[in-house]
């Protein structure tokens, strides 16, 4: 008889993992609820495969100050795209956002009469999702 990887016969086992699951999606559910989700929508990631999480920002006075992911008070973070979204805890995305700072993904838009300039990390949507292993 074939096994199957993964798989757990024992029903309590199994309760206790979906349980886990129940458990972030009621996160997800409870931070949309009360308003605690920050949804980006970045409308290049499907030319560069990355999305943009700034956390710095450029005054007009020229000094740079935290913003964005360094500052959110949000516990969940989506990503929106045009064919499904991405929801990650805003401590992982921390996380991960501290790892590729580290490996040198950091990116920069620059300012214009509408928004300032900001530091951000080019978050590869793959890495994202790797790192959450979803899709």
């Amino acid at each position: 008889m074939e096994t199957v990887t993964g798989y757990e016969p024992r029903f309590d086992f199994d309760v206790r993992r979906g349980q886990v699951g129940e458990q972030y999606v009621g996160t997800i559910l409870e931070a949309l609820t009360n308003g605690s989700v920050e949804v980006k929508t970045d409308y290049g990631v499907n030319k560069t495969g990355n999305v943009y999480v700034e956390y710095e920002q450029e005054g007009r006075d020229g000094v740079w100050r935290p913003s964005g992911l360094a500052t959110t008070e949000a516990e969940v973070w989506a990503f929106a795209f045009s064919n499904g979204a991405v929801f990650v805890r805003t401590d992982e995305l921390k996380r991960i956002c501290r790892t590729l700072h580290k490996q040198g993904a950091i990116g920069f838009r620059p300012g214009n009469d509408d928004s300032n300039a900001t530091r951000g990390i080019k978050l590869p949507v793959k890495v994202l999702t790797d790192e959450l292993r979803c899709f």
